[in-house]
């Protein structure tokens, strides 16, 4: 047998409707209502740990860095949630109450994310680095394609111009700033629909980190009506999610946690859990 033999090749994935986008939201309510006690403990201990992360020097860089691998864990402990109801489903006769054996599953979990924590911290790491050069290289190149340093250049002379000329500046630099803040926020989406497979393929599908992020960047951008649908109800769910003193936070990430193996599984299928 040649080196090349032993070479796994890459999963496929495959493209899914835009409503899918809502499905996973569905999918990761209920993964959270199979096991809630079990799921508030863990949103309880990663939240903890993530405060006393942000205490300490570099915190909030060490937060970033740890994010994936954090939701990692939680997608790991949806899928053993997701397998257990699939086969109590197939031995339950029809009419008869599901009742999946969920006992073990979290200690389950934390044994197969301990075998991953290595790669995982590398594709966190990688996926931080290659989002700061790229986003930095994206701002400033839509930046300078929309002029916007010269028109703000421009816009900071008209306010040093005392009266019409600094009315017209200010509302220039206000319109540069706005734009260049919307070309952020496209700049961060795109980076969340390049990396949206990168945990989920390190930790459940064996990839190294490097291969992840390769495949996510294709399977994100084949699958990007599903993850904008997904996305923009993120928006108005985290918000309701904070005004209860952020505690519909130790909901949402168990649904987040769900939802991100209900798109793994729905874009590589079934056999690419391992």
């Amino acid at each position: 047998m040649t080196s090349t033999d032993l070479v796994v090749p890459d999963p496929a994935f495959r493209r899914v409707p835009a409503a899918y986008g809502l499905r996973w939201w569905a999918d990761g309510w209920r993964s959270f209502m199979q096991a809630p006690l079990p799921w508030l403990g863990l949103a309880v201990a990663l939240l903890v740990l993530l405060w006393l992360l942000g205490e300490l020097p570099m915190g909030g860089l060490l937060s970033q860095w740890l994010s994936l691998p954090l939701l990692a864990f939680g997608v790991i402990f949806a899928a053993l949630l997701r397998t257990r109801m699939t086969r109590a489903r197939e031995i339950t006769p029809a009419g008869v109450p599901l009742e999946p054996e969920n006992e073990g599953a979290l200690s389950s979990a934390t044994q197969r994310w301990t075998r991953r924590i290595g790669p995982l911290l590398l594709a966190s790491l990688l996926v931080l680095a290659l989002g700061g050069v790229i986003g930095a290289v994206i701002v400033m190149g839509l930046g300078a394609v929309f002029g916007l340093g010269l028109a703000s250049f421009g816009a900071f002379a008209k306010v040093m111009t005392p009266g019409m000329g600094m009315a017209a500046g200010m509302g220039a630099l206000a319109g540069s700033f706005m734009t260049l803040m919307l070309l952020v926020l496209l700049a961060l989406y795109l980076f969340s629909v390049a990396f949206w497979f990168v945990n989920t393929l390190v930790a459940l599908g064996g990839l190294s980190p490097w291969n992840a992020v390769k495949l996510s960047v294709r399977a994100g951008f084949a699958n990007i009506a599903p993850i904008t649908l997904f996305t923009v109800l993120l928006l108005p769910i985290s918000i309701v999610a904070m005004l209860p003193f952020g505690l519909g936070l130790l909901v949402l990430f168990p649904v987040l946690s769900g939802a991100s193996y209900a798109s793994y599984h729905d874009v590589f299928g079934d056999g690419a859990a391992s």
